[in-house]
């Protein structure tokens, strides 16, 4: 019965899609309030609508420019794009030339409490400073223009990927490769692309949504193709996934429960038939016992129970151990 169990859950792997998703991205870096990812063309759409105007590009074409009002001061803004996707990679302010020092310094620190504000509190290393964040950094330096002026520059770098697949598996980072060992509710491997996207060629036509999320799914199974689709929280963690299979008269309910630390804490899983009646559940807690670097659980120890119309529940326990590889590596 335990084997049939296994199976069952790793047929249900890696079906994606999505609904109800929040109108605003929490899960990644900002700038001026515009999310600082995906299609630059999007993101200049929404420059423009601040008030910000182009007058240039660089000749390799990587780099579009930009002048306007950043915090009230009038600032030229650089954003850096990754090539051929054309995905946002950076944003690069600067203002000035400031011919006094009081003046600079009396700007650096209006800035630093504007940003402040809005980042937390920064450090201060190499005389620069630095906002750490969890989804990108900001460093805020002075530069000596050898004349007898400076300028303030302030360099906004995102560090999560636009396409927000890994997140669907409850990870963070800038991941590349998963593997489990003992894996259930999962493959044993799972990779990702550089911009996000999980390469699982089992997984067709999929849409995303503006911010990357993945709104729906399609998957050839024995009795045709199902459907699949995913509904987040406003914290845009992944609460429900449904996996439609209308040939087979199967439909699969996934729900997740969250930690205080935004991890899975539980997973229940729902087979209903054509006349919407629950055959199977399997229910899996995770006590997660070791971290690594990035806050992804290296070690769990799941306990799974499962039931099947007609039998009783039976209970299991299963300790996973996982190894994790970022890109940044």
């Amino acid at each position: 019965m335990m084997k049939k169990l296994l199976i069952l859950l790793l047929m249900l792997v890696g079906t994606t899609g999505v609904q109800a998703q929040s109108r605003h991205d929490t899960r990644c870096m900002d700038f001026m309030g515009i999310p600082l990812e995906g299609p630059v063309d999007s993101f200049v759409v929404a420059l423009r609508e601040k008030g910000f105007t182009e007058w240039g590009n660089s000749d390799d074409g990587e780099d579009l420019y930009f002048r306007g009002d950043y915090y009230g001061i009038r600032a030229k803004v650089m954003v850096n794009m990754q090539l051929p996707n054309r995905f946002v990679q950076s944003v690069y302010v600067t203002i000035g030339p400031y011919r006094t020092k009081a003046l600079l310094s009396r700007n650096h620190t209006y800035f630093l409490n504007k940003l402040e504000a809005e980042y937390g509190t920064y450090s201060t290393r190499g005389g620069a400073e630095y906002f750490l964040g969890e989804y990108g950094d900001i460093k805020v330096s002075e530069t000596d223009n050898g004349n007898g002026s400076f300028d303030l520059n302030f360099f906004y770098m995102p560090s999560t990927p636009y396409y927000k697949d890994a997140m669907l598996f409850g990870l963070k980072g800038h991941v590349q490769e998963v593997v489990t060992e003992n894996a259930v509710a999962e493959n044993a491997l799972e990779r990702f692309a550089r911009n996000g996207k999980m390469e699982n060629p089992d997984i067709t036509d999929r849409k995303y949504d503006m911010y990357g999320y993945l709104i729906q799914g399609k998957m050839l199974e024995r009795q045709g193709m199902s459907v699949i689709d995913y509904e987040y929280d406003k914290q845009n963690r992944l609460i429900r996934r449904t996996l439609t299979n209308k040939a087979a008269s199967i439909t699969y309910v996934h729900e997740y429960v969250y930690n205080e630390n935004d991890e899975i804490l539980n997973l229940s899983q729902k087979v209903f038939d054509e006349s919407n009646e629950c055959v199977m559940s399997v229910n899996m807690r995770n006590n997660y016992e070791a971290h690594d670097d990035e806050g992804n659980w290296t070690r769990n120890a799941l306990n799974v129970v499962y039931w099947e119309k007609g039998a009783q529940s039976q209970t299991t326990n299963v300790t996973q151990t996982r190894k994790i590889r970022y890109w940044d590596e």
